[in-house]
C-alpha cells in the first residue's frame, strides 16, 4: 500500500491505500486542509489591539465557518433554483432543501446561545463588523431570494408553497442570524481582522472540488485526479455536509480532550462544562445527518459512478471506494470515549487485506496509549472515594456529596444517547437513500446496520467478528438496570 497523493498543498492524512490516486475520503472532503483553518491565525508581530488565542476560540470559529460552508450550499442552491426549468421538480427540490437547512440552523442558533451568547468574554472584535451580517454569501442569498417570486406563479406542484416557506424562513433567519453576529462580533478598530480573513473563507470556500480518481478502466490502477466542473448543486452538498460534521468533529475532540484533563486535575465542574457542550454539538449533528436525502437518489447515482466511453474502453470514475468509515476523526473520537478497550474494534482499527485502505492512523495510534474518558471519570471517582457509580445519583430532594461528579455523569450519558441516534439516523439516510445497495465505500449499509446493532451483515462480510459498537459509558448505563 502508500500514501495517497495529496492535492496540490494539502497536509497527509495518515492513511494508506491500494493506489496513490484512490478516491479517497480525507482528499474528497479536504479533511486534512480544512482542520487546518480553524484555528485562529495571528500575525507574527502581535498588534495592541490584537488578543490571544484563548482554549474556546474554537468554538466561536467553527460556528460562523459552519453556517459559510453551508450559505455555500444555500447560494448554489437558489442559483441553481432561479436557472433551472419551473416544469422539472429541480426548483422544488432544491428549495425544499433550503427549508430544511433553514430548520437546521434555528438548531444550531440555539446551540450558540447556549455556548457563545452565555460567554460574554467570547467575542471577536472585527473591523469590518457593523449592524448587518458581515457574511457576503448571506447578503447575496437575501438578495437572490427576492427574485424567487417569479417561480410562485409557476404552475409546478408545491413550487409556491415551497417558494412561501423558503422566503417565510429566511426572513425570520435573517433577523436571528444578524442579533447573534452583533452579539458575538463587536466593531474593532483598523488593526483588528475583517470578518472573512479571520474565518479565511477565501480557503474555506474553495475546498468544495470534490477530487476523485481520474478515469481508468476496470481494474486499472487511476493515474492522476478527475476534478467535475463544475460541481452540480448536489455534490457541492455532498462534500460540504461531511465538512460540515468534520469541523464539529474537531471541537468534540477538543473538548473531550481538555475533559480527560480536566478529571485528571480533579477539576470536576470543568470537565461537566465542557462534556455539556460536546452533548448539546451530537444533538446538533443528528438531524444533519438528514440532510444528504434531500437529494434524489438518482440525483446521488449521478456523481457516484460515472463511466465513460474512450476509444473502444468503458471507464470508470466516481466515489467508490472511499467511505465515511475513513474519517479519522471519527474514529479518534471513538478511541477517546472507550471503544480503545473493545477487542472486536481493535480488530476493526488493525484492518485486514480485503479493505483499500489502512484504517489506523499514526495519530490513532498515539490516542490508543492514552488515558480514555471513562478511564478518567473512573479514576476522579475513585479518587472521591466513591465506591461504585450507584452512589453518584440520589433522589433531586436528597443531599449528594457526589453532584458534580452525577451532573458530569448525566451528560456523558446524553452525548452516548445522541451518538447512538446518531447512528440510528445514518443507516436510515443510507436506506433512504440507495436501498440496500453498496454506498460509496466497501463495508456497506448492512455493515453500518450491524456497527447500530440493528442486524448481523449477511452479504459482503469482511470482519469475522460482529461489528457492533457499544455503548462509551456502559458502566453509567448499568446503574440504570439496578444492577
Amino acid at each position: 500500500m502508500s500514501q495517497p497523493i495529496p492535492w496540490r498543498d494539502d497536509p497527509p492524512c495518515g492513511h494508506d491505500v491500494d493506489f496513490a490516486y484512490q478516491t479517497h475520503y480525507c482528499t474528497y472532503i479536504r479533511v486534512p486542509r480544512l482542520l487546518q483553518l480553524q484555528h485562529l491565525l495571528l500575525p507574527k508581530r502581535p498588534l495592541p489591539s490584537q488578543r490571544p488565542r484563548r482554549p474556546d476560540d474554537l468554538l466561536l470559529i467553527t460556528a460562523f465557518q459552519w453556517y459559510e460552508l453551508w450559505f455555500k450550499v444555500l447560494l448554489t442552491d437558489v442559483r441553481a433554483a432561479l436557472a433551472a426549468d419551473p416544469a422539472t421538480y429541480e426548483p422544488v427540490k432544491l428549495l425544499r432543501r433550503g427549508i430544511e437547512l433553514f430548520k437546521l440552523f434555528e438548531q444550531h442558533a440555539d446551540l450558540c446561545d447556549s455556548l457563545i451568547l452565555t460567554q460574554p468574554e467570547l467575542r471577536q472584535a472585527l473591523s469590518d463588523a457593523g449592524r448587518r451580517p458581515p457574511s457576503a454569501q448571506w447578503a447575496a442569498i437575501v438578495a437572490l431570494s427576492r427574485r424567487l417570486a417569479r417561480l410562485a406563479g409557476q404552475p409546478a406542484l408545491g413550487l409556491a408553497e415551497a417558494v412561501d416557506d423558503y422566503q417565510r424562513r429566511l426572513k425570520r433567519f435573517n433577523a436571528r442570524f444578524g442579533q447573534f453576529c452583533r452579539a458575538s462580533l463587536p466593531p474593532g478598530d483598523a488593526a483588528a481582522p475583517m470578518y472573512a480573513d479571520w474565518l479565511r473563507l477565501p480557503d474555506l470556500l474553495n475546498l468544495q472540488q470534490a477530487v476523485k480518481s481520474d478515469w481508468a478502466a476496470a481494474g486499472q490502477a487511476p493515474t492522476g485526479f478527475y476534478v467535475p466542473a463544475p460541481v452540480s448543486p448536489d455534490e457541492n452538498l455532498f462534500v460540504i455536509v461531511h465538512q460540515a460534521f468534520e469541523l464539529w468533529f474537531q471541537v468534540i475532540l477538543d473538548h473531550l480532550d481538555r475533559s480527560v484533563a480536566a478529571l485528571n486535575a480533579d477539576d470536576v465542574p470543568a470537565a461537566a462544562l465542557l462534556a455539556g457542550r460536546v452533548a448539546a454539538i451530537q444533538r446538533l449533528l443528528v438531524p444533519q445527518i438528514q440532510i444528504p436525502a434531500t437529494m434524489l437518489a438518482l440525483d446521488f447515482m449521478r456523481f457516484r459512478s460515472q463511466t465513460l466511453a474512450r476509444d473502444g474502453q468503458v471507464l470508470h470514475t466516481g466515489l467508490t471506494p472511499a467511505s465515511g468509515t475513513e474519517s479519522y476523526q471519527f474514529r479518534e473520537i471513538e478511541i477517546v470515549c472507550g471503544l480503545r478497550d473493545d477487542p472486536v474494534f481493535r480488530t476493526y482499527l488493525a484492518g485486514t487485506d480485503q479493505l483499500p485502505v489502512r484504517l489506523l492512523t499514526p495519530r490513532q495510534q498515539q490516542r490508543l496509549a492514552q488515558t480514555t474518558l471513562p478511564e478518567a471519570f473512573r479514576a476522579a471517582a475513585t479518587r472521591r472515594g466513591v465506591g461504585g457509580f450507584a452512589e453518584l445519583f440520589t433522589l433531586s430532594t436528597t443531599p449528594n456529596p457526589y453532584l458534580d461528579l452525577a451532573v458530569l455523569a448525566e451528560s456523558l450519558l446524553e452525548f452516548d444517547e445522541f451518538f447512538r441516534f446518531w447512528r440510528l439516523a445514518h443507516v436510515s439516510m443510507v436506506e433512504k437513500m440507495i436501498g440496500k445497495r453498496s454506498g460509496t465505500g466497501f463495508l456497506g449499509p448492512e455493515y453500518l446496520a450491524e456497527t447500530a446493532g440493528l442486524r448481523v451483515q449477511k452479504h459482503n462480510r469482511v470482519f469475522e467478528e460482529r461489528q457492533a459498537r457499544g455503548r462509551f459509558f456502559e458502566e453509567l448505563w448499568v446503574v440504570r438496570d439496578g444492577k
